[in-house]
């Protein structure tokens, strides 16, 4: 893992490193100069879609148990998020680390599954907000869905989601915990059987008492992803040069599946900014400037996972002292 770690980076300031050659340094300056103290609303913005996906998490909680607050809800997914974005597992990387914050508000099993299905509405609502961006947007080109690259990572993500998404309705956790251990006869997997037994059982309870709430879940992370692209338009205006929604979105979709793509690059390192560089390039606006709002945003990223890891040695005093808090 280290050295998969070594590589995406290596990888990633590899092509952020060609970007950046490629624009001018000091093109890139220039524009970020004119950003001046709009960036406090950079930095602030993103409260509006971490309380949407909050939001979209508490409603994939099993009613009994859904009754957490909305804003140590949010602490524990800013923690998460945060090490989704620095370790090299990249979009999974801190589900564990929610479910065992959230476990100490309600049994283990059920933090696990609300964080499980949270994570497959997310990506489910990320399929729809890049498919709808690409389409959406006016390029002066080909559209992005026509060539078969992009369409190969558009049906690669549908199609890993989907699956992961049908597997969690069919007992998978205690089969392969099963099936593993009749290969390998390890006494820790054996162990682990009941645990896996009870996250199927809180996973399927879910479905059968709440497939609405999925569906709900969905249109919360749905409308995320939508904030998420009304901070382009936001960068942009700021810059003084405004764009539209469509374009926002549509920069906002192209960033966010070159990200996926390079899952193994932490944080999607050049990619994600690539992105940006890419999709400005194909809307005919400047590419310099798709690239330093690329470059606006990994700032503010990296902005918040200093609140991120904030809020995890906040969180882990907290939970070593008493359960956290559960609203009336």
């Amino acid at each position: 893992m280290k050295w998969f770690r070594f590589l995406g980076i290596l990888i990633g300031l590899s092509i952020a490193g060609y970007l950046l050659h490629q624009v001018g340094w000091m093109a890139i300056r220039n524009t970020l100069e004119v950003l001046g103290w709009g960036y406090v609303l950079v930095l602030v913005y993103p409260v509006s879609w971490i309380l949407l996906n909050t939001a979209g998490w508490r409603t994939a909680i099993r009613l009994p148990f859904a009754q957490i607050s909305l804003f140590h809800l949010a602490a524990i997914r800013v923690a998460g998020e945060t090490f989704n974005s620095l370790l090299p597992s990249g979009y999974v990387g801190g589900e564990p680390l929610k479910a065992k914050l959230l476990g100490k508000s309600m049994p283990v099993p059920e933090a696990m599954s609300s964080v499980l299905v949270a994570k497959s509405a997310q990506s489910v609502g990320l399929v729809l907000f890049v498919v709808l961006g690409l389409t959406f947007g006016r390029v002066t080109g080909p559209s992005p869905l026509r060539q078969p690259a992009t369409l190969a990572a558009v049906f690669l993500l549908a199609g890993g989601i989907a699956t992961f998404t049908i597997l969690l309705t069919r007992r998978s956790f205690s089969r392969a915990g099963f099936t593993l251990y009749r290969l390998t006869r390890l006494s820790w997997l054996e162990k682990q059987q009941e645990k896996l037994k009870a996250l199927d059982e809180s996973i399927g309870a879910f479905y059968r008492e709440g497939k609405s709430r999925f569906f709900e879940s969905v249109l919360w992370h749905s409308v995320g992803w939508l904030a998420g692209a009304l901070e382009v338009a936001l960068i942009f205006y700021l810059l003084g040069n405004p764009i539209d929604w469509r374009q926002a979105w549509f920069i906002g979709a192209m960033a966010q599946l070159a990200s996926v793509i390079g899952l193994l690059v932490p944080a999607g390192i050049g990619l994600y900014e690539g992105g940006h560089y890419m999709a400005a390039g194909l809307l005919g606006l400047p590419p310099a400037l798709g690239l330093s709002v690329g470059l606006v945003r990994r700032m503010r990223e990296i902005a918040w996972d200093g609140v991120g890891l904030i809020l995890f040695w906040q969180l882990s005093k907290l939970v070593a002292r008493k359960p956290m808090p559960v609203r009336e």
